[in-house]
């Protein structure tokens, strides 16, 4: 199973803010905090499950490379997060269910769908509680990083960046344009026929018959769809989303959006590239199927205007300026906090040395596998004794 890059930060932040275990053993005090050893086990064991998952028995071992580096990345994190707690109550930040639920429609719209971050819930045994005390405390750090922020991204900002970098907004030539696909591939008939032949009852000729049948019905149909569209471009829209087999072009009326050179079958490219701006193109034949194109804008290259990307680039400097805010700020709490390590395993000098020691011990086994095995004593005796012959 995979497991992604924000199903893992759910699960952490979640378990290191959530209350767990008691227990007398203390292994860390953060600001008199006290974390129990039950605590800070039974989340980091969870995390190591996650991460180290499909990983071989001896990277799995305590005194391994990875379980070390793991352990001393979840101690800096689980004392940051137990910090930002702290500052969370000192200031008195507070969140509604509305602002959790915009912060989790937020984050549906960065993963692309509801599904696929239901998906993402249910692989990982994220519950709901767990999610919505991860989203509260989402929400808590940008309120956070908002009132720490002072210093506002201002149009000069923004000029000055797209000036010094003026590489990163020339575009290459490119084409926006539409189309309606009419499949035409032998081998995908072929295999749509026989998957529907659920008791074989088709035989070879059978089958054949058919792809030769289905294969007529696609051209036919091809050739009367370009018809409808060359009689009425501007209904090229609703011919796509009623004709076209690329299902996801097809919900959007055929459009395929702005595309570069290099991004398209070859035979595809070369006629849309050099089709005329809202003119239906001739039937295009590519190996998958016939093509009905309408370019509808061509841009040469050229460096974008600074007025058509002030937005992005102010949202992104925003972004940078706050997080660079907010990596100050925590660096200062870490100084100024009252850190304990009553488990000495877990202080990051003592944990330093002993990943340092775990990777010299890896690249040594890793060196003993790879070099030349020695050929058995016996075996050189008998080829010098054939060579003194």
């Amino acid at each position: 199973m995979k497991f992604t890059k924000l199903a893992i930060t759910l699960l952490c932040s979640a378990m290191l803010f959530c209350a767990c275990t008691k227990s007398t053993d203390v292994v860390l005090k953060i600001n008199g905090k006290e974390i129990t050893r039950a605590q800070y086990y039974e989340d980091f064991n969870k995390i190591k499950e996650i991460q180290l998952k499909n990983a071989p028995k001896e990277v799995k071992k305590d005194d391994s490379y990875a379980v070390l580096s793991l352990k001393d990345r979840y101690t800096n994190d689980l004392i940051i997060r137990e910090l930002l707690s702290q500052e969370f109550d000192k200031r008195k930040i507070q969140v509604t269910d509305a602002e959790i639920e915009a912060k989790k429609k937020q984050i549906i719209a960065q993963i692309g769908s509801e599904e696929q971050f239901k998906n993402i819930l249910k692989e990982n045994n994220i519950s709901d509680e767990r999610l919505k005390s991860d989203m509260a405390n989402e929400v808590k750090i940008d309120k956070l990083v908002d009132s720490i922020t002072t210093n506002k991204i201002t149009d000069a900002d923004v000029k000055k960046f797209y000036n010094q970098n003026k590489e990163q907004f020339t575009l290459p030539e490119r084409v926006k344009f539409s189309q309606i696909f009419i499949s035409y591939n032998e081998n995908d008939i072929k295999r749509k026929i026989t998957e529907a032949d659920k008791e074989a009852q088709l035989s070879s000729a059978n089958i054949d018959e058919k792809v030769k049948e289905e294969m007529a019905k696609q051209d036919k149909l091809a050739k009367e769809v370009h018809a409808k569209a060359v009689k009425n471009p501007t209904g090229f829209a609703k011919l796509a989303s009623e004709y076209s087999q690329d299902k996801n072009s097809a919900k959007n009326g055929g459009d395929m959006g702005y595309i570069t050179k290099g991004t398209l079958d070859k035979e595809l490219e070369n006629a849309v590239f050099a089709q005329k701006v809202g003119v239906v193109s001739p039937l295009i034949k590519t190996n998958d199927g016939y093509h009905i194109v309408m370019v509808k804008d061509k841009a040469a290259k050229g460096v974008q205007p600074l007025s058509s990307v002030s937005a992005d680039v102010k949202a992104f400097l925003t972004r940078q300026n706050k997080f660079q805010t907010f990596q100050k700020f925590i660096d200062g709490l870490k100084q100024n906090a009252t850190i304990e390590y009553v488990d000495s395993s877990m202080n990051p000098e003592n944990l330093k040395k002993e990943i340092d020691e775990a990777l010299a011990k890896q690249i040594e086994q890793q060196q003993k596998e790879n070099a030349p095995k020695k050929k058995p004593e016996g075996l050189n005796k008998i080829k010098k004794e054939e060579k003194a012959k």
